[in-house]
């Protein structure tokens, strides 16, 4: 049976196909790897909010723990000078990153907190001003990210 000249035009031909379904294939593939780039990205943006809120949770401790009278000797121990560590890259123990769905801890890290007094004298008169630095370091294949956060605690008197 022979096809009008009309219906024999409107048709695809074998290489017009396979041609559109390789382009199709590269669009694809090209979107699987932006997708699993996002997908890592976003990931990491999660990680360095758990660590800023690690950091942040650790510097409103300090900012609010009472009484704070150097002059007194009341200081409470979070704000003793020197630096302290908890974690290390070798054994990280503060938690960074929490899965939601199961609750399980994924990512592991170490704060390290240093408070040193500023030595401010104002007129001949001493005040207890200590500056705090909070940093917060992790690791996620095989890099090493950090959050690092400071704040100034003056006395309560």
């Amino acid at each position: 049976m022979k096809l009008p000249p009309r219906l024999r035009q409107a048709a695809f031909s074998l290489a017009e196909v396979m041609v559109a379904v390789g382009i199709f294939g590269i669009m694809a593939s090209a979107s699987i790897v932006a997708l699993n780039q996002m997908n890592n990205r976003a990931f990491i943006s999660r990680c360095q909010t758990g660590a800023s809120t690690v950091a942040q949770n650790q510097i409103d401790l300090i900012l609010s723990d009472m009484p704070f009278n150097p002059q007194k000797n009341q200081v409470p121990p979070e704000l003793t000078i020197g630096t302290t560590t908890d974690g290390t890259a070798s054994n990280p123990t503060v938690p960074v990153y929490t899965d939601p769905r199961t609750g399980g801890i994924v990512i592991r890290g170490w704060m390290t907190t240093t408070i040193a007094d500023t030595a401010t004298t104002v007129s001949g008169v001493a005040l207890s001003v200590y500056r705090v630095s909070v940093t917060v370091s992790y690791k996620f294949r095989g890099k090493s990210y950090a959050v690092t956060m400071n704040s100034m605690r003056c006395s309560d008197i």
